[in-house]
């Protein structure tokens, strides 16, 4: 779109305040919308997975974007073994998942499985749980695209404004 197909209306200041634009270049404008829909229908979570040697998991992150919780879905799997760098409350975690049935056995695939959705604190605990050893979620949990929950802004902390 060149800047001569665009006129603006500017305040007392200078400051543009509104755009006007040709009939042709608004039905482009309106185009370039309809491809920006959302691919995942309102209410619905948009998922991330999580593959690590033969475990995968997914889930979704609920919450503030700065500070997500993060929801493992039923079915996804865990690794049998938690490596020592985990920490004691992680490891807690673990072992109160076990405890009350929402991570089983799977012999077959030689993991642990949930048995129902599980809201964790963070995806990292999340990932950390599902890996048995520390793992960022932020970075390894990704969607259909391929984006990380980081790269998709979660976790970003914003700013403070200063005050003038």
């Amino acid at each position: 779109m060149a800047d001569r197909e665009v006129q603006f209306i500017t305040d007392s200041k200078g400051k543009k305040t509104h755009a006007i634009i040709s009939i042709e270049t608004y039905n482009q404008l309106v185009g370039l919308k309809a491809l920006l829909k959302p691919a995942i229908p309102l209410g619905h979570h948009e998922l991330y997975f999580f593959s690590y040697q033969n475990i995968t998991a997914k889930g979704y992150p609920t919450g503030t974007r700065s500070k997500p919780y993060f929801v493992v879905t039923k079915n996804s799997q865990a690794a049998l073994n938690s490596g020592n760098s985990v920490p004691s409350n992680v490891s807690k975690i673990r072992e109160e998942l076990l405890g009350n049935g929402i991570l089983q056995l799977d012999a077959e695939h030689n993991c642990f499985v949930f048995n129902h959705d599980f809201k964790f604190q963070s995806a990292s605990a999340a990932a950390t749980i599902i890996a048995g050893y520390v793992r960022s979620g932020l970075d390894v949990w990704v969607n259909r695209e391929g984006f990380s929950l980081k790269q998709s802004g979660f976790g970003v902390k914003h700013k403070k404004k200063a005050k003038a």
